[in-house]
């Protein structure tokens, strides 16, 4: 499979889930700060990748990447996930193609 076949499956995927046209996605959106996807929607987003392509997540740590869903204690895991991991970093679609 070519990388412009996978971008525009990735693509597709994302559009779909999100229902943003695909002509807002390009190898520079970014997830979180682009496309508004943290918490649960990750893992939803994720998984429909993984269906696509049969990527292994095994070993990804989402916290540097992504908030906790909100919940209970969602801000004492976001305090002791910002100290250990520091500032969100940035996923792109680059980075997951």
């Amino acid at each position: 499979m070519s990388f412009t076949e996978r971008f525009n499956q990735l693509a597709a995927i994302l559009s779909h889930e999100l229902g943003v046209q695909t002509k807002y996605i390009t190898l520079n959106t970014r997830l979180r700060e682009d496309l508004k996807i943290d918490g649960d929607d990750v893992d939803v987003l994720f998984c429909k990748i993984v269906e696509q392509f049969g990527v292994d997540w095994q070993g990804f740590v989402f916290y540097p990447y992504f908030h906790e869903e909100p919940h209970l204690f969602s801000l004492l895991f976001e305090s002791y996930y910002r100290k250990r991991y520091g500032t969100l970093k940035t996923i792109t679609i680059s980075h997951l193609l």
